[in-house]
């Protein structure tokens, strides 16, 4: 007997059954709607409904409807979708699960900051795959979700939290913090200290070229394309076996040093007494509004990554659902190198190592320009342009290499620039400065890190520090 056989042979027993199933359905998906108290996320009291008698159990958990137009619409509720449909990640998707690992990742944050006697295991058990997510799929709904279950309090503390963890939940809450500060300037408390305006452990980053290791030492194999066709498979599948843990913890494509040196800025001008006194010619930073299109290219080049990984194991599990478009094959690279075009404003800065205080010479402004490779006997290189207007060839090239040239000026004096994208290295983009009076060079390094820009690190392992430039025109 079917679950709607039952329900006809129980409708004088029940007066919400003995209605027509149109309509039944409208009053689950009403219920579906609706939460027990702004902090719970997750329809509760659908499941509620569900244990009522066996048919509405089977509308809510077995009735095909079900993901068809029940969860979706729960979901749908609560969290932003742009994103979703735009990837097309709908298809597959169970709404259901989702949306409930989505509620308990929330609620894992809120426990998080309220549990003081045992963070270090709170800490851990924060499913922040899911918050990056929400962050990145952000159009109007899910930012207020963060905020209210206090997710930003959450990544602050986990950050102070991270030496005792030997900093491997930096790659995960170093760009979160940079994104949420956005909204929030004051999470710069979080970042320094009582006897700085930065605290050393962001500061070090920021000057110490060999701390980059204490953050990279937590991200294998993310820079995948730049291995040699040649490398040998078999030791890749070691090291795989050797880091399995470190291989399935999760961390954005965002560059988490970007987001550092991003959020060193910051802090400073978030902490500074007299910034404006200080800086010669201040200009105030720019916040940012952030909604899901800006990460298409960091949600493009985590899937890959995964897609990688997957290849090189024996049950492989991932499907390439961008297959048909050339996507994560040989021949076509993920990219946003047009984007370093236009009008550029930013700082640099130096350390005092007498006064051990930190440095600007004023902000600089450049303009960018791409220009046509070119080979050893100058002739210039096809540089092929993007595929097409939709997800994801929009974001694809043939050529991984991205040529660029501009003027600029600061407060040493004119200057002009050199420089290239590298897409083999998640769009790592390298720079020469160089000042046209005095001559001097300085060789500058860094990686889109969107909304904000580019941040980055200039000189070398004597002298030098970060730097940070946004589009004049946002």
């Amino acid at each position: 007997m079917t679950a709607q056989h039952i329900w006809h042979s129980n409708i004088t027993s029940s007066q919400l059954l003995a209605l027509p199933k149109e309509l039944l359905l409208e009053i689950v998906s009403y219920v579906a709607l609706q939460s027990s108290h702004s902090f719970d996320l997750f329809p509760t009291s659908l499941l509620e409904l569900s244990q009522c008698c066996k048919y509405l159990h089977y509308l809510v958990h077995k009735d095909p409807w079900r993901q068809q137009a029940l969860w979706p619409r729960a979901f749908h509720s609560r969290f932003d979708t742009g994103a979703i449909y735009r990837r097309r990640l709908h298809y597959k998707m169970n709404w259901q699960a989702t949306l409930k690992r989505r509620c308990r990742a929330l609620s894992q944050c809120r426990s998080f900051v309220s549990n003081r006697t045992t963070q270090i295991a709170a800490l851990k058990a924060i499913d922040w795959e899911a918050i990056w997510d929400i962050l990145t799929e952000h159009d109007q709904c899910n930012i207020p979700h963060l905020f209210c279950y206090q997710v930003h309090f959450a990544a602050g503390i986990a950050f102070q939290l991270g030496p005792y963890c030997d900093r491997e939940i930096y790659p995960v809450v170093l760009p979160i913090l940079s994104l949420l500060v956005n909204y929030d300037f004051t999470l710069a408390r979080f970042l320094t200290s009582t006897d700085a305006i930065v605290s050393q452990e962001l500061s070090q980053f920021a000057y110490n070229f060999d701390a980059d290791a204490l953050i990279t030492q937590h991200t294998p194999l993310r820079y995948f394309n730049s291995l040699s066709s040649s490398a040998d498979q078999q030791q890749i599948r070691e090291q795989i076996q050797q880091q399995q843990h470190q291989l399935n913890t999760f961390y954005p494509a965002q560059d988490s040093l970007a987001s550092a040196f991003h959020l060193f800025f910051a802090t400073i001008f978030a902490n500074h007494p007299n910034i404006y006194q200080a800086v010669p010619g201040c200009i105030p930073i720019p916040v940012y509004t952030l909604n899901s299109k800006m990460f298409d290219v960091e949600f493009l080049r985590r899937y890959e990554r995964n897609l990688f990984i997957d290849s090189l194991c024996k049950d492989r599990s991932l499907r390439n659902i961008y297959a048909d478009s050339g996507f994560a094959s040989p021949n076509y690279f993920v990219s946003e190198a047009h984007l370093i075009e236009g009008e550029w404003i930013g700082y640099y800065t130096f350390q005092d190592l007498d006064e051990n205080d930190n440095w600007f010479d004023g902000p600089m402004r450049i303009t960018i320009k791409i220009v046509p490779l070119e080979d050893t006997s100058g002739e210039p290189i096809n540089q092929s342009s993007w595929l097409s207007q939709q997800f994801p060839t929009m974001h694809l090239k043939a050529c991984p290499l991205t040529r660029f040239e501009g003027t600029g000026v600061d407060n040493l004096g004119t200057f002009t620039i050199t420089g290239l994208i590298d897409d083999t290295e998640e769009g790592q983009v390298t720079w020469e400065k160089n000042y046209i009076d005095s001559g001097e060079t300085w060789e500058y390094s860094g990686r889109f890190a969107w909304p904000m820009g580019l941040c980055g690190r200039w000189g070398d392992e004597e002298y030098g520090g970060p730097w940070w430039m946004w589009k004049a025109s946002h």
